[in-house]
């Protein structure tokens, strides 16, 4: 999964590891990013890029996205892709399987 930002691709890569590097740099929980839109955008771009080529700081992950902004780019677009990027590396569940596991005559689901 990739995010564009400032109008290059940088692949993510959500880990158990890279997550707890989140955690520890920011004291908080991924739920306890909520609410924090600026400070969540930014540590899950530089949480994601943890594991890649494109590694960098906190603070180069923020003039990253502030070049992003700069740029005309939004911050529901860099959202929408880190949301995105959670949900194909099974932190969040997906829509549809969210969807299917509510309903109870979904196949596989336990009554």
């Amino acid at each position: 999964m990739n995010i564009t930002l400032n109008g290059r691709d940088y692949p993510l890569r959500f880990s158990v590891n890279a997550l707890c590097c989140l955690e520890e740099k920011t004291n908080l929980s991924l739920s306890g990013l909520q609410g924090r839109q600026m400070s969540c955008i930014r540590g899950l771009i530089w949480c994601g890029l943890l594991e890649t080529p494109d590694r960098m700081t906190l603070e180069e992950a923020g003039a990253l996205l502030d070049a992003h902004l700069r740029s005309g780019g939004s911050l529901e677009d860099a959202a929408s892709a880190l949301a995105a990027a959670l949900e194909d590396a099974c932190f969040f569940p997906k829509r549809a399987r969210a969807t299917a596991a509510a309903s109870p005559s979904a196949p596989g689901t336990a009554i």
